[in-house]
């Protein structure tokens, strides 16, 4: 339970308990959010912000990288909030910095601060704000254009005459993304699936069977079928762990199933022009993606491959369960057609 929770959610309902009118129980209510309001009269909500940026990048010097101010300012910042609070929140290890039990404490009270303000903004306005979306390596165009007429198309906000959503696509890392939709810094991403984290609604909006992908130049490039002895050779490119939670394992695991135990080469596939790079500089290295995410590179060819039961690359919208966001992505999954799950 968020510090707001504790102190300001419930009193409407205790109140009417003991037989206040609703405009006194309401008055009540408002009287006493000013009462805890002037405690914090002076203080920041960027202090907020900067302490989860150094809390979920480890370092200050890459939270200052991430929120585009300088190191020395930053530090200040941090040093003001832990006046503020009187106590210190973070102290400098081998690794970068690290939470106090203070920091622990005020961690956990804090954090789902943002997105509540998030979605209290969100529910006072009379049309939807900007929405920022992740988006993960690797994902197509068509991709990117289905999601951005199902978000921003003829949806809900247009049936009730009202303009639909503006979004802001940005590149944020699979396993960022589940951190920055609970702090409301984002409010859908694009992932693979399987997901490890729990809570998040998601809609299917893209599944397809993977192929082997090859340079032109490969010695199997010639060939129209592939064989598992012909793949037994060649190492795989595959992403990071961080790149594609879940998805990452699960593939691998269902090639071993079928016959092909690869010796994975792990590389950072966010960039199309590293993932052509590697291929085409490797020697016994081929790739996994779907025909379509390829078909128009000159430089590569796909094969299929060879088991009528290939592992799939699907790719889903989320958005915290529960949330004004989830329910909007059920609207939308339904009128589109995607498979969802809140």
């Amino acid at each position: 339970m968020s510090v707001l929770d504790e102190r300001i959610g419930p009193f409407p309902l205790g109140q009417a308990a003991f037989g206040m009118a609703p405009e006194e129980s309401h008055q009540e209510e408002i009287q006493r959010a000013v009462n805890h309001a002037e405690h914090v009269d002076d203080f920041d909500m960027r202090h907020l912000r900067y302490f989860l940026a150094v809390v979920r990048s480890g370092t200050v010097s890459a939270a200052a990288k991430e929120l585009r101010i300088s190191q020395p300012s930053l530090s200040q910042q941090i040093k003001r909030l832990e006046q503020r609070i009187g106590a210190a929140l973070f102290v400098r290890s081998s690794r970068g910095v690290e939470l106090t039990a203070g920091g622990r404490a005020f961690l956990r009270e804090i954090q789902s601060i943002p997105g509540q303000l998030r979605s209290a903004i969100a529910a006072a306005a009379p049309t939807p704000a900007l929405w920022s979306v992740g988006v993960c390596g690797g994902v197509p165009a068509e991709v990117l254009a289905e999601v951005q007429n199902g978000l921003a198309g003829q949806g809900a906000h247009h049936v009730r005459g009202r303009p639909g959503p503006h979004l802001r696509m940005r590149s944020v890392g699979a396993a960022e993304q589940p951190e920055l939709l609970e702090h409301g810094e984002i409010v859908f991403g694009i992932m693979r699936l399987p997901v490890t984290t729990p809570h998040l609604a998601r809609a299917v909006v893209w599944d397809e069977p993977l192929g082997v992908v090859l340079p032109t130049a490969h010695p199997l490039a010639a060939q129209p079928g592939l064989t598992w002895d012909d793949l037994s050779t060649q190492r795989l490119l595959w992403y990071d762990e961080g790149c594609a939670p879940g998805y990452a394992d699960a593939v691998p695991a269902q090639l071993t199933a079928l016959g092909w135990k690869a010796v994975l080469h792990p590389v950072d596939q966010d960039q199309q022009a590293l993932f052509v790079h590697a291929l085409q500089t490797t020697r016994d290295l081929v790739a996994l993606r779907p025909s379509a995410a390829v078909t128009d590179d000159p430089r590569l060819v796909w094969r299929p491959l060879p088991t009528a039961s290939a592992p799939r690359e699907r790719l889903a919208v989320t958005a915290l369960a529960g949330s004004r966001a989830a329910r909007y992505l059920g609207r939308v999954a339904t009128r589109c057609g995607w498979p969802y799950r809140p």
